[in-house]
């Protein structure tokens, strides 16, 4: 066994995942540590070492479960240079630790970058499928928009209704605002524009003060707003996050009125040519259905985002490390009668 060491970091210690490898997704970021802590979560911050060299992050998340007991996800991490065996076996002795002292059942892991499915069954869990579909877990699958061509050339690679929508909006006079500064005087209108949108496509919110934290804690130099207005009437915002090279569409929210205007079109268009202003490689427009029908529900917003160009990005299946098997095979048994029972 090689000499590896694991230290959970203090407030104010680095935690930078984006120093192994590139294109880390923010939620193993430190900001998006502070916005689950303002959900009243608990957040806990490593690093692994080997022979005094970091080796992997990873920032871990509380969620409670029935009875007093409580599981913990990494979100797409841990983000880690080594799959040695030695590793993964250093990795679950930690993990096992970690959960038990909290009581925890399980903790499910999401290695950035993948990792092969035959790698990590040695010594994880494999979770099962209908267990993947959660509020709380990343999606599988993710739409990412390469930004190193032109601006002709992105648009010429849409689908053309994609493209006409966009160049009709602007005929419609749909106007677009990148806003870097002043976020919360856009907060109260994100907020109603958001309660619209998922009162209309059938999905739950965050609370008003969970986007309020954010909007407080945005900085210029990680995050913007594509605002699309009709003359003073804002119609869309959309709330884009960078890190690690990556512009993240990470919430949008949309007016039912005006729509034929195709407002959301050019709020996506004018974040997207912002990104590539920023030096970005990616856009990544976020979760879309999966070939496995995970995601239910998601099919018209998947079509929505991949007719705007790009690949789908694969995540690393969700494999866990089982503290108390007796309840997780509890937990899962409740997630098959969710899924079933619709």
């Amino acid at each position: 066994m090689r000499n590896f060491e694991i230290r959970e970091l203090e407030k104010d210690e680095q935690f930078d995942p984006t120093i192994l490898a590139k294109n880390v997704p923010f939620t193993q970021a430190d900001f998006y540590g502070s916005w689950q802590k303002h959900l009243k979560r608990t957040v806990k911050r490593f690093t692994i070492l080997l022979d005094g060299e970091t080796i992997a992050y990873f920032q871990i998340i509380k969620y409670s479960l029935l009875l007093g007991k409580h599981y913990f996800y990494i979100p797409y991490g841990p983000v880690t240079k080594d799959v040695s065996d030695d590793f993964f076996l250093f990795l679950k002795k930690e993990i096992k630790r970690i959960s038990k002292n909290e009581n925890g059942v399980f903790t499910r892991l999401d290695f950035t970058p993948s990792v092969s499915n035959s790698a990590l069954s040695k010594f994880f869990t494999r979770a099962p499928l209908y267990t993947y579909h959660s509020a709380y877990f990343q999606p599988r699958m993710e739409w990412f928009l390469g930004l190193g061509k032109t601006e002709n050339e992105l648009l010429m690679d849409m689908h053309e209704k994609t493209r006409y929508s966009i160049r009709l909006a602007e005929k419609k006079e749909i106007r677009v605002e990148i806003i870097t500064e002043d976020y919360e005087k856009y907060l109260s209108v994100f907020c109603d524009l958001m309660e619209g949108t998922a009162k209309r496509n059938g999905f739950s919110l965050h609370t008003r003060s969970y986007y309020e934290h954010i909007f407080k804690n945005l900085e210029k130099n990680n995050s913007y707003l594509s605002v699309a207005k009709f003359g003073d009437t804002i119609l869309a915002i959309d709330l884009i996050i960078v890190y690690s090279g990556i512009a993240n569409y990470v919430f949008g929210g949309s007016s039912n009125e005006e729509r034929n205007r195709m407002p959301t079109y050019l709020a996506q268009w004018k974040a997207i040519c912002y990104a590539k202003q920023l030096n970005c490689e990616y856009y990544n427009f976020g979760g879309i259905a999966t070939d496995n029908t995970i995601y239910k529900g998601w099919d018209g917003l998947t079509i929505y985002k991949m007719k705007f160009g790009g690949e789908k990005i694969v995540h690393s299946d969700f494999f866990d490390v089982v503290n108390n098997p007796f309840i997780y095979h509890l937990y899962n048994v409740r997630k098959w009668v969710r899924k079933v029972v619709g």
